[in-house]
């Protein structure tokens, strides 16, 4: 009987949660994707703050080692996770068990953690993920903290364990993107159907640190070591479901509804390193209540490569594709449109000699062809699909509708003056080298950390706030944009900021915005910036 309880407790409170959130805004941000898990929100946000001279701050929490989930909150509690603390120099470049951490959302002051252990390695502040990488997930009463490298757990709200769930993940299942959502009692999480036999497929070559297409023993069928989207009991932890047509791990699962109220999910398979989910492409999967898991549609896309949020409502899907951004029926995944990125397109560049941005119109673009944008640092607000270009610092947007593209080249990275504004300097296609450095001083990990956050990355996602997108990158650099222009400009480019000093300050998180505050953290720190 008690767990029942706490089975009808936790689905009556993640119910009513997007309910109750979309009705006040930005009182919570449960996930990492927010209230209404499409990493957008109403109300305001602090558009300038220094981390380094303390301006618009109202609390930092050193944290004792690194990690790259981002900060989730329910009215006055914060969480976030980290990496077991790192003892020697040598454990700098692999680990599995993790740290939850609990925090007051109001002075930053740590309440309480607790352990959640891995079943097998992974590198450390990798650029493409890592053990911490999934934000915790709350419903106003519980917390469900994940552990990448194979176990999730749900707490109370006072820490006490009301489950633990440990299991094994495919090798090299290591991409951010798929972060966890919590939808009426359930956890949508990815994972590999075959847990035992998964584990031991290698993508690496023996002897080498060099990739391959993963090996699969030819004695099992294929299917069942594909990754699938899976319906995890929020109450126990048990496997209610799995959808049946396969999602890579490269890409970012969205939720939304159909015209007709049909709650579902988009999802894909495709991408580097010949995932194994075939074939590549779009599908609609129905999260219906005595329906989850069925395919509503499945649109096969040739050399799909799927590193972006899967943005949709309720008449369309926005992906890309081979240089192309296409839309796609929500009802019935058949293309509509399909307009070219890289044929034309209106640019604001940075003139080094004038110290001035100047527009050069309908101009062929190069931004990395196939690539058009950084890893998940994708969004689509009102008719324009904003993104953060691949191959160069440019923040881009392309029009839903005509297929209008524009670009507009912001600072590679920001260098903070611990005097003023006016000092800071802005770096122009190129920063400086960067490390993910913790609170003992040295840099983990081994690889993927040193650039300035664009392009080959699995980059944080961008949040919306009223209408400013707040776009952070792995250097600390923040870039706030005013989507409302009518013309993608210098004018939408509202600030620049920190979160530290230039070249000590590393993230892959995407910032939370709740109670009007925006939360972030490092690998140094949890960060709390003021209400506007």
């Amino acid at each position: 009987m008690e767990r029942l309880s706490v089975t009808r407790v936790i689905v009556s409170l993640s119910t009513l949660c997007a309910a109750c959130c979309a009705a006040v805004g930005a009182a919570n941000w449960p996930q990492a994707s927010g209230p209404n898990a499409d990493w957008k929100t109403a109300g305001k946000a602090s558009t300038r703050w220094s981390v380094v001279r303390d301006e618009n701050i109202l609390w930092r929490t050193p944290l004792p080692e690194g990690g790259q989930s981002a900060v989730t909150v329910w009215g006055d509690r914060a969480f976030v996770t980290i990496h077991k603390p790192i003892k020697t120099f040598e454990e700098r470049f692999l680990g599995s068990d993790i740290v939850g951490y609990c925090l007051d959302a109001n002075t930053g002051r740590i309440l309480w953690k607790v352990d959640l252990p891995g079943t097998q390695t992974m590198e450390l502040a990798c650029g493409f993920s890592d053990a911490t990488v999934f934000a915790p997930v709350t419903d106003g009463r519980h917390v469900w903290f994940f552990n990448r490298c194979g176990s999730m757990g749900c707490y109370d709200f006072e820490g006490k364990q009301i489950w633990l769930r440990v299991y094994k993940m495919r090798f090299r299942h290591s991409a951010r993107m798929c972060e966890p959502i919590l939808l009426n009692g359930q956890i949508l999480n990815v994972e590999v159907q075959d847990k035992e036999t998964g584990s031991l497929i290698t993508k690496f070559i023996k002897g080498t640190s060099k990739t391959q297409k993963p090996v699969i023993p030819k004695d099992i069928d294929e299917r069942t070591v594909w990754t699938y989207l899976h319906g995890i009991d929020a109450a126990t932890g048990k496997v209610l479901w799995r959808e049946n047509v396969g999602t890579s791990i490269h890409d970012a699962p969205m939720m939304g509804r159909l015209a007709d109220g049909t709650p579902a999910i988009v999802h894909a398979r495709g991408g580097g390193h010949g995932p194994i989910e075939k074939p590549y492409g779009l599908s609609l999967t129905s999260l219906k209540h005595g329906q989850e898991g069925r395919t509503l549609w499945s649109t096969p896309l040739d050399g799909f490569d799927p590193p972006f949020n899967n943005h949709w409502n309720a008449e369309e899907v926005y992906a890309f594709h081979k240089g192309d951004h296409v839309v796609l029926d929500s009802k019935t995944g058949l293309e509509l449109r399909r307009h070219a990125i890289y044929e034309s397109a209106d640019f604001w560049l940075w003139d080094a000699a004038r110290k001035d941005w100047r527009l050069e119109r309908d101009r062929k673009t190069t931004t990395g062809k196939g690539h058009p944008n950084t890893n998940q640092a994708n969004i689509v607000v009102d008719d324009w699909h904003w993104f953060l270009a691949h191959k160069f610092h440019y923040i881009g947007r392309i029009n839903v509708k005509s297929g209008k593209v524009e670009y507009l080249e912001v600072p590679a990275q920001l260098e903070v003056s611990d005097k003023d504004r006016k000092r800071d300097n802005w770096l122009w296609g190129k920063g400086r080298k960067n490390q993910p450095t913790n609170a003992g001083g040295f840099a983990i990990g081994r690889k993927g950390h040193n650039g300035t956050g664009w392009g080959h990355i699995s980059a944080a996602s961008p949040i919306l706030v009223g209408k400013h997108l707040f776009c952070p990158v792995v250097t600390g650099t923040v870039y706030v944009i005013d989507t409302s222009v009518e013309k993608l400009s210098p004018k939408a480019l509202v600030s620049v900021n920190d979160l530290g000093p230039s070249g000590e300050t590393w993230t892959l998180s995407s910032f939370s915005h709740a109670n009007g505050r925006l939360y972030m953290r490092t690998m140094r720190e949890a960060i709390c910036i003021q209400a506007d």
